[in-house]
């Protein structure tokens, strides 16, 4: 009987690990709690997609919720095929929204050399907007009133659309934070800048306005993987789901523990 040679990122993999690892195209759902291996088997997935199917890299787009995560599973797919995967995209939902937007910013009138306010920044333009239209933040915590807008973006809900749905509301801090959000929109805007939320609810906004942007990323990347699929917001979700229709190449792994 011939001497069968796993290779080496299939090696050690159980059962259902190895399943997973080997499935090729179509969507795949992975239940995985704390511990059980998921970083593992998603980089011994793209390192079979790899080498036993010939898929380049550059197709290949794997999201995961912390940088840190993102580097360990660069440095395992490096270490797994032996030399780096060229043009693949690993990141989190924010640095893969980031990337799109310094290529395509402009379609949405900024600049491809937009800042990009950190929490800080953000808090201080809520309260500079607050100032200039009388609203106290000594009453009207301007913390509160960003959280809101936060949540918002991340539902995929813009400024003005906020501020219609709430300007007849019996809800005053409701009212309050419509007229912020819009004026603290406008102001990133002038400012050529974007927040940190703006990084998921932005590209969304590029894929469904520009039909064409979309279809080119849709074919750029044919296998999308996401860790930690039952952390997403509306935006990631939105996302994920605009780049998978079509092919459906798309595994994601949540933990059964948590709601996916």
């Amino acid at each position: 009987m011939p001497d069968l040679q796993v290779p080496e990122y299939l090696a050690g993999l159980n059962p259902e690990q190895l399943e997973a690892a080997s499935h090729f195209e179509g969507p795949l759902l992975v239940l995985a709690g704390a511990g059980s291996g998921k970083t593992r088997v998603l980089t011994a997935r793209v390192s079979h997609l790899i080498s036993e199917h010939g898929v380049p890299p550059d197709r290949i787009l794997a999201v995961t919720f912390t940088n840190k995560a993102a580097g360990e599973m660069r440095d395992r797919i490096t270490r797994l095929l032996g030399a780096e995967p060229s043009g693949m995209w690993v990141g989190t939902f924010h640095s893969v929204g980031a990337r799109l937007l310094r290529r395509h910013a402009d379609r949405l009138g900024w600049e491809r050399s937009f800042s990009i306010f950190d929490s800080d920044q953000s808090l201080r333009l809520v309260k500079n907007v607050q100032d200039s239209i009388g609203l106290d933040p000594k009453r009207w915590s301007p913390k509160a009133i960003r959280a809101e807008i936060s949540n918002a973006k991340n539902q995929l809900v813009d400024g003005d659309t906020f501020a219609k749905d709430t300007e007849g509301s019996f809800d005053l801090f409701l009212r309050n934070v419509g007229s912020v959000f819009t004026e603290y929109q406008r102001a990133l805007k002038d400012q050529n800048a974007f927040d940190f939320d703006d990084l998921l609810m932005k590209p969304v906004q590029l894929f469904e306005d520009y039909p064409d942007l979309l279809d080119r990323y849709r074919e750029r990347f044919s296998f999308i993987l996401v860790d930690e699929y039952q952390d997403t917001n509306r935006a990631q979700f939105r996302f994920v789901e605009l780049l998978a229709q079509g092919h459906e190449n798309l595994m994601v792994v949540g933990d059964p523990d948590q709601s996916i």
